[in-house]
């Protein structure tokens, strides 16, 4: 079985030591190390690079903002979960255009975070039903000041596999629900964001928002 390779930034040493204790209790999921602020999490990246990294936001000496930067600029094959106590949709939607793979809340459940981490592990992205919302917020938001709109360039098909992206479902559930193959939804996926010129799901979100391929 390959492993999923994790490493934890987190300034406090008890959440730190709770979060590890129940991924390693899954046999998928490895903890290759921890840190407790962004540089500390740097210097471990550069020696043993993780697939997934799991980072918090308000930490001493370099925050998870300066943090996320730095990695999607120097390691841009290594996938961003954040942790946060924050729920403003604005600070989400920031987040997410700016290359976390996932935005989770403190508070949620392990069945979430499994489910994250296995689902940007496989496709490059989690999209939570309360990241959804946040991201529809904040948008609702920007299309009154700065509405704009392109002209349709997604075939009937692609529609089909937006609607249920945005919608927070991951590749395989898509594939159930509109009864093709995981791969074809992969396909259309990719022709989804090419089209677009989206480079993640907060980004597709609010070109279809703006351009009224999904209903707010």
């Amino acid at each position: 079985m390959k492993h999923i390779r994790l490493m934890l930034a987190d300034d406090h040493q008890l959440v730190r030591m709770a979060f590890a204790s129940l991924l390693e209790e899954q046999p998928d999921l490895h903890m290759i190390g921890q840190a407790g602020n962004g540089k500390e999490l740097l210097s471990l990246i550069k020696t043993d690079q993780p697939d997934i990294v799991l980072l918090d936001i308000d930490m001493p000496v370099m925050d998870g903002r300066q943090c996320l930067g730095l990695i999607r600029s120097r390691f841009p094959e290594v996938k961003v979960i954040m942790l946060s106590l924050h729920k403003d949709p604005a600070l989400m939607s920031e987040y997410m255009a700016n290359g976390a793979a996932a935005y989770l809340h403190k508070d949620a459940n392990i069945e979430d975070l499994l489910a994250a981490i296995r689902t940007v592990y496989r496709e490059g992205s989690y999209f939570s039903k309360e990241l959804s919302k946040a991201l529809l917020t904040n948008i609702r938001k920007e299309k009154k000041s700065n509405p704009f709109f392109d002209e349709p360039v997604l075939s009937n098909k692609e529609m089909a596999v937006l609607k249920e992206l945005c919608d927070g479902r991951t590749n395989q559930e898509i594939a159930d629900r509109l009864h093709i193959s995981v791969n074809t939804v992969g396909f259309h996926r990719n022709n989804i964001y090419s089209k677009t010129k989206s480079h993640n799901i907060a980004e597709l979100m609010k070109y279809s928002i703006r351009n009224g391929l999904i209903s707010v």
